[in-house]
């Protein structure tokens, strides 16, 4: 195994399968989180440029139970605010002794850092639009909980691809995999990178893209890229792209429905988010599970 992780694409399908099945040793039979005191010794630091609960907090608490100590970085109290670069800040925690870094950066800075800093281990939470392969695992994990396997599932992602890093780890991830088959579906101006893609196809008709679909995975919409970048009204996107009870009746009676959060409703109806198929909640607390086994496997690296 690599001695970062920086993205998906660094595991292999053995160790992808590898560190979801390690990650069930961290949920007790109540479903509960267990707390092992395994890395008493080691610091991690969250270092998160752009704004996140999920990730943040789950690689907090995920260090926290393994007994790190964990600084957590908070960037609008920093010297960042002073004209300080990322890889100054960074190199400042490496030289007080911090061991792993979870960095989240609205640029692609993490490679470099992990090139000019050997001795620090950097995990990625987030690289612009380009990739978040936490994201990835812990998404992969919960098909596999409710589906045992990704082989032979026909798969759709909804919504909007082109800012989307969780699109692009996840395709990347189950790129290992024998899938059925993989639909992009969403507004055309949102999916420009999607239209001829390496893998998979592109369906704008979102009922038709549902059509038999073993796993729905939607995708957050910006409010703010309606008013600021689109000529698209939200009621008109709602009808013809929100996953509502009756859409959902194009898919599998035992389809699954995913999402990264946050969710806004703009992407599915409050009735799908409560319903039977949803396995939104339980995609966050995999992301603890999964956050602990990548934090265990890399400290120990």
């Amino acid at each position: 195994m690599a001695k970062n992780l920086l993205s998906i694409k660094d595991l292999t399908k053995e160790e992808i399968l590898d560190l979801i099945k390690f990650s069930n040793n961290f949920i007790d039979d109540e479903g509960n989180f267990r707390k092992e005191n395994l890395f008493p010794e080691k610091i991690v630091a969250n270092v998160f440029c752009e704004p996140s609960t999920r990730t943040k907090s789950s690689f907090a608490i995920a260090a926290g139970n393994l007994g790190c100590s964990v600084v957590d970085f908070n960037i609008d109290n920093s010297s960042v605010q002073k004209g300080e670069s990322i890889f100054e800040t960074v190199d400042a925690l490496n030289l007080m002794g911090v061991d792993l870094c979870v960095l989240r950066h609205p640029k692609s800075v993490i490679r470099e850092l992990a090139e000019s800093l050997p001795k620090m281990v950097f995990i990625n939470a987030g690289e612009g639009a380009i990739s978040h392969p936490t994201q990835a695992l812990l998404d992969i994990k919960t098909i596999i909980d409710h589906k045992n396997s990704l082989d032979g599932l026909k798969i759709v992602i909804v919504g909007d691809l082109d800012h989307s890093r969780v699109t692009s780890s996840f395709v990347e991830g189950i790129s290992n995999f024998d899938v059925d088959s993989l639909i992009f579906s969403g507004h055309p101006e949102m999916c420009s990178k999607y239209q001829n893609p390496e893998i998979g196809k592109y369906e704008p008709d979102f009922e038709k893209a549902l059509q038999d679909a073993d796993v729905v995975m939607t995708l957050r919409i910006q409010y703010e890229r309606f008013e600021k970048d689109l000529d698209l009204d939200l009621e008109t996107y709602k009808n013809s792209y929100q996953l509502s009870t009756s859409k959902l009746g194009c898919a599998k009676a035992d389809a699954i429905i995913m999402h990264p959060g946050p969710v806004n409703y703009v992407e599915i109806t409050e009735a799908v988010y409560d319903s039977e198929n949803s396995v939104i909640r339980q995609q966050i607390a995999n992301g603890v599970a999964i956050r602990m086994a990548v934090l265990s496997r890399f400290l120990s690296s």
